[in-house]
């Protein structure tokens, strides 16, 4: 109560980063430009943790990158090639 899911993620990031990522619009943009999400969003709540994380594990388990790193990468593609702002 009282912390959000971005903040949240990242605490669990802090703590493990082998099992966790930190979850912000900038990820679910990379992932909704992958064609993981039929959706953009700008908020979050545990269920859309709950995705995010099993996309990226997924992503973790096939390279030798753990979940945070994927996360990281992710949020720097987003950086680099969104085209206008942010948040609309």
């Amino acid at each position: 109560m009282g912390v959000g899911i971005p903040t949240a993620s990242a605490i669990l990031t802090a703590l493990d980063p082998q099992k966790h990522c930190v979850i912000d619009t900038r990820v679910w943009a990379t992932l909704y430009q992958l064609n993981y999400f039929e959706q953009e969003k700008e908020s979050f709540k545990a269920d859309d943790y709950f995705e995010i994380i099993k996309i990226v594990r997924k992503m973790a388990a096939q390279t030798n990158f753990s979940p945070s790193q994927i996360g990281y990468a992710l949020f720097a593609y987003d950086v680099l090639n969104r085209e206008g702002n942010l948040h609309s």
